[in-house]
């Protein structure tokens, strides 16, 4: 890459990191596509996500977790 180059990427870079996420990930995805890569799967927003991982069940108390973490180590160091 040359100076112009160089120079000319910041300025491009300069304009979008002011631009919502939205309109970024299009940009970046309308590149990707010109250069014959598919984009890939759109980001979900964080409140989509919380939770995913949540279970029917309540978390385990610490002391659960001592006995769980104890019985790990008991087997498998004897």
């Amino acid at each position: 890459m040359n100076a112009f180059q160089s120079n000319e990427l910041q300025d491009v870079w300069g304009r979008v990191q002011g631009w919502p996420e939205d309109l970024q990930a299009s940009l970046a995805s309308r590149i990707l596509s010109s250069l014959g890569h598919e984009p890939a799967s759109p980001r979900k927003p964080l409140a989509d996500l919380v939770g995913i991982l949540a279970g029917d069940t309540p978390p385990p108390t610490d002391e659960q977790v001592r006995q769980i973490l104890e019985e790990e180590r008991t087997r498998k160091y004897g």
